[in-house]
């Protein structure tokens, strides 16, 4: 895409007159203008390495243009474009984050592009610290935690049940990928009454090429008096060369409100792995948040990483980080 034209897109958007929510109707047209702006600034102590110091971060800050455009026979067509912006460097990826086209009805929702796996999605509320140093994905190798390019993803909600199936054709030739419509797929289930959310969901890889690797993840959370315990465990593989190590997680999360505008939260999460030596994996994390109204948090945030056997790991930081949504 022509460079110039970019920029000019970009500028014309972010020129659009702010009202209702950054929403712009245009005939039956609708779209929105959003970001979020996210910076972290934090001491880092990471033993056996010269990396101790003072870091100024930007955690997953983005631009997104959405919206959706009124079809024929009940149809609604639906788009979005998110790019993230490494605002403490200027540095940006164009539609690095979820880009599709879709169409929606009363049979769910249909995307076309790059998108977040059923399995990933699944986790729901569970992740306390997403976004941080302390994020779920840090724990490990095999995360799970997968945007997923070239997908095909399917959105659908029977009332209290929802269904997300992705298929990813392989777009190869047998031998360096899959030549399926479906050597990749991830599908999620999960259920949410009240405070109680239960999701189950599962990726398959590289089914056509004799080497088919797969990762389980199950998920809870439950929502009692200002306060939400979760679980998270999952085991496998989440991509397909056979180098990888089956790992299995345990995870567990907890928050609690303090007053209408702070929130305490902590989270644990222990990870083993298959491998001939061996490696357990720790990864601690306990942090204060203070809302500055819908849009605006402040917060401060302890979290370590530890983990024996194969390559020794003791990393400690500790920082305070803002948000800011627009």
């Amino acid at each position: 895409m022509n460079k110039k034209l970019v920029a000019v897109a970009v500028a014309a958007s972010l020129a659009l007159p702010m009202v209702s929510a950054h929403a712009v109707d245009v005939a039956d047209k609708k779209l929105e203008v959003y970001g979020k702006l996210h910076l972290n600034l934090g001491k880092y102590d990471e033993a056996g390495s010269t990396n101790d110091n003072w870091r100024l971060s930007s955690f997953a800050s983005r631009l997104g243009f959405k919206g959706n455009v009124k079809l024929d026979d009940g149809l609604t067509g639906t788009y979005k474009m998110e790019t993230e912006v490494a605002i403490e460097s200027g540095t940006t990826t164009f539609a690095g984050r979820n880009t599709y086209v879709g169409l929606k009805g009363n049979f769910g929702e249909v995307r076309l592009g790059r998108h977040d796996s059923p399995l990933k999605m699944a986790q729901g509320k569970f992740d306390q610290f997403g976004d941080t140093t302390g994020d779920l994905k840090h724990a490990g190798s095999q995360d799970g935690e997968n945007r997923n390019t070239n997908a095909i993803t399917y959105l659908g909600k029977f009332d209290k049940l929802a269904v997300n199936v992705q298929l990813i054709p392989g777009e190869g030739n047998g031998t360096t990928a899959g030549q399926g419509l479906a050597d990749d797929s991830s599908i999620a289930v999960s259920y949410k009454a009240g405070p109680v959310y239960v999701a189950v969901a599962q990726d398959t890889h590289d089914k056509k090429k004799g080497t088919e690797t797969a990762m389980t993840r199950l998920v809870a959370t439950y929502k009692v008096s200002g306060m939400q315990f979760g679980l998270l465990s999952q085991s496998g593989v989440e991509k397909s060369t056979t180098s990888d190590k089956k790992e299995d997680w345990l995870g567990l999360s907890f928050n609690v409100k303090m007053g209408s505008k702070n929130k305490l939260k902590a989270q644990y999460i222990t990870v083993e792995d298959k491998a001939v030596s061996q490696t357990k994996g720790t990864q601690t994390s306990i942090g204060f948040d203070h809302k500055l109204g819908k849009k605006g948090t402040m917060y401060a945030m302890y979290n370590t990483f530890k983990q024996t056997g194969g390559t020794t790991t003791d990393n400690k930081s500790v920082s305070v980080g803002y948000i800011l949504k627009f």
